[in-house]
């Protein structure tokens, strides 16, 4: 059973969220609100301005960026590498600015609006619920959107922001069309009984979550922390693994999903569990580099006695 005392999932909107000191936040919804109906040429170009002053003021967390495709991709020249930075901050804010167009979208319109790379993966996962193994990448919130618009699921939940009226509005946006939102908190219990029951579980695989419940795994050129629940959680639940990215065309301004054939993953939490997930991500983001969220600190937990990379003059 549930600990009552802890929250249910995301929070719902109360009086206090239109108190004064909460307008600023209210105005930059009404800004994705209006850039929503905007075209999208329009969009870009604000996209990519903010990414220039982005990458002007936060220069600490372009820092982390270039870091972590250091550590990635050193086969690659540091042109090559800035490039993709370059995109990626493009493609970061173009999605970020299309928040508005998934929180005002109707039902079957993400849908209609999007591109299948593996129609067939996909018509199986709705005819057979399992574990979507997927990563912060730029169309994530489009492709967790678009999916629950047919595929009934859960998702792990984490407070977007402290600001309490952003994350209302986040939490409306994810858990809209029926999406079981459940806070880190609650474990994997709850998502391990939905996937028994016939539901999915939409599962971010890339996070690093401290050295408690990880274990490390080559990841690209790296020892990364890596969760490595998936394979036994599909295995206990009896359900495939489907991977999947969300990808963002900057040009067009489409989205797509990409899904890889279903993958057999070992049922344990171990190094060889760990290296196998590491490695299904990998084939999800060789493809195209710069759709990861490559500001995370992938690589904050570190092997007893090494360093953290962000803390050498690179981030």
């Amino acid at each position: 059973m549930s600990d009552p005392g802890r929250p249910a999932g995301p929070p719902v909107f109360r009086a206090g969220l239109l108190a004064p000191r909460h307008w600023p936040s209210w105005l930059g919804i009404g800004v994705l609100r209006l850039l929503a109906v905007s075209g999208h040429p329009v969009r870009r170009a604000f996209a990519r301005l903010l990414g220039r002053l982005y990458r002007r003021f936060n220069p600490r967390r372009a820092g982390i960026m270039a870091t972590n495709l250091a550590l990635c991709f050193p086969e690659e020249s540091s042109a090559t590498r800035e490039c993709w930075l370059k995109r990626h901050l493009e493609l970061h804010f173009l999605a970020l600015v299309d928040l508005g167009r998934i929180r005002r979208a109707r039902f079957g319109d993400l849908t209609d609006q999007t591109e299948v790379e593996g129609q067939a993966v996909l018509d199986r996962l709705r005819a057979e619920p399992g574990l979507i193994l997927t990563v912060h990448s730029v169309g994530l919130e489009w492709a967790a959107a678009m999916l629950a618009e047919t595929v009934e699921g859960s998702v792990i939940y984490k407070p977007f922001a402290k600001d309490p009226v952003i994350d209302w509005w986040f939490g409306g946006m994810r858990t809209r069309h029926g999406t079981e939102a459940l806070p880190r908190e609650r474990g994997m219990g709850p998502h391990l009984r939905a996937l028994r029951s016939g539901r999915s579980f939409f599962y971010i695989a890339d996070e690093d979550l401290g050295p408690e419940h990880s274990v490390f795994a080559p990841f690209f050129s790296t020892e990364k922390a890596t969760l490595a629940l998936a394979g036994k959680m599909a295995r206990a639940a009896r359900r495939p693994v489907y991977p999947m990215i969300g990808q963002l065309d900057a040009a067009s301004g489409r989205y797509r999903l990409r899904f890889l054939p279903p993958v057999e993953l070992p049922a344990s939490a171990d190094r060889e569990a760990a290296t196998a997930i590491n490695r299904v991500i990998e084939t999800l983001v060789r493809e195209d580099p710069p759709q990861l969220m490559w500001s995370l600190k992938y690589f904050k937990t570190r092997p007893p006695g090494e360093p953290s990379p962000y803390d050498q003059g690179r981030a």
